[in-house]
């Protein structure tokens, strides 16, 4: 039976929907923000609708990452920034002492928390706000409330419109990201049989191996504080982002231990194993890359005898003597070979214990939600 892949203009607008997706929560979140300060009577609603646009992201765990900065940026600048305002209003001529002290003090601490660096920015419009638009405790006031509305409008829209959590973002993000890890591994094990390899093609899928594990740390960090906040029930992704880079590590020293291809003596007597394993780990790769068996535990047993097979035949050659023929820089990299694959059992065995909690990510639910549902079966 045949199979259809997918046709280059589907992959395109598979990757043009999230970006559509959140434009459209954008424009949604703006536009009913400044409804909403405008309703209110705020007299700068552009305020409302900069959060807005500022917090609407990609996923809820994104948006409630920069919601909680924004909210406690502001609310840092609107304090410091009204205490100062109120301080010298009656002195005009101090106001550009006032604003430079401010934005030094507030900047050192930005420079280490670069989130507090809207409160520079919101601490100095307040101080240097039109006097017309009210005293500075009420101009404050005003900040924090359209700030506020632009906040909770953001996530609403989030929650609402075309809603993307992190917890399925960063299960399909793993499935992509175990494509180069397995493409790597088949590579190196080739090159220790001195088969010809492209080193560019592997540099290149190094690259976005460590590309995946940046954008992997940024998903599982988002997937948290959808848990916090009560809008998923997926598990802790730290123990599947440890099981990828200590696979990802044993790669590393399978590499440097097949700079040069294993001696010839190991290779005849390897050979036959090392390429059952490398069949072996193509099974695996297809059961964790297929959406039907994506989020399942893959079956190991062709690696395990693979895995087997070579350990023995390292055994037999041990007892005939063999690495004794080897040069020692043979026989180093021939070790090192050895305790990688050692290494590699207990990474795949690690992934495929892992495996099934990714169907618990994509089917992530909301606990917020149940609450509500029951309290409200409770009052009636």
């Amino acid at each position: 039976m045949a199979v259809i892949e997918p046709s280059p203009s589907t992959f395109s607008r598979m990757e043009a929907w999230p970006r559509l997706r959140q434009a459209i929560q954008t424009t949604i979140a703006a536009c009913i923000s400044y409804l909403i300060a405008d309703a209110a009577g705020l007299p700068q609603g552009f305020w409302a609708v900069m959060t807005a646009i500022l917090v609407t992201q990609a996923n809820v765990g994104a948006s409630l990452g920069l919601a909680a900065d924004r909210l406690m940026g502001s609310m840092l600048g609107v304090v410091v920034g009204g205490g100062v305002a109120l301080a010298l209003a009656d002195m005009h001529e101090l106001k550009f002492a006032g604003l430079a002290v401010t934005v030094l003090v507030l900047a050192f601490f930005a420079a280490r928390r670069p989130a507090l660096r809207i409160a520079c920015v919101t601490a100095a419009i307040v101080i240097l706000g039109d006097p017309q638009l009210g005293p500075p405790i009420a101009s404050a006031e005003n900040r924090m409330l359209e700030v506020a509305i632009g906040t909770v409008v953001a996530i609403a829209t989030t929650l609402i419109v075309f809603p993307s959590r992190a917890g399925p973002a960063f299960a399909e993000h793993v499935t992509r990201t175990l494509e180069p890890l397995f493409e790597v591994l088949r590579e190196v094990l080739a090159a220790g049989l001195g088969q010809s390899h492209d080193a560019v093609a592997i540099g290149a899928q190094a690259a976005r191996v460590r590309a995946a594990f940046a954008a992997g740390d940024t998903l599982a960090r988002e997937a948290r504080l959808e848990v916090a906040g009560f809008l998923a029930d997926s598990p802790d992704p730290e123990a599947m982002l440890r099981a990828l880079r200590r696979l990802w590590h044993t790669e590393i020293m399978l590499l440097r231990a097949v700079s040069q291809p294993l001696p010839e003596r190991a290779v005849t007597k390897l050979g036959p194993a090392i390429e059952a394993l490398r069949g072996a780990i193509d099974g695996v790769a297809k059961q964790l890359g297929e959406p039907a068996t994506a989020y399942a535990a893959p079956d190991l047993s062709a690696v395990e005898i693979a895995l087997a097979a070579i350990e023995q035949q390292m055994e037999e050659m041990r007892a005939h003597g063999e690495t004794r023929k080897l040069s020692m820089d043979e026989v180093i990299r021939l070790m090192a070979f050895d305790f990688a694959l050692g290494q590699l059992r207990l990474n795949l065995r690690d992934l495929a214990e892992r495996a099934p909690e990714l169907a618990a990510f994509a089917g992530s639910t909301y606990p917020l939600l149940r609450r509500l549902q029951g309290l409200t079966a409770r009052w009636t």
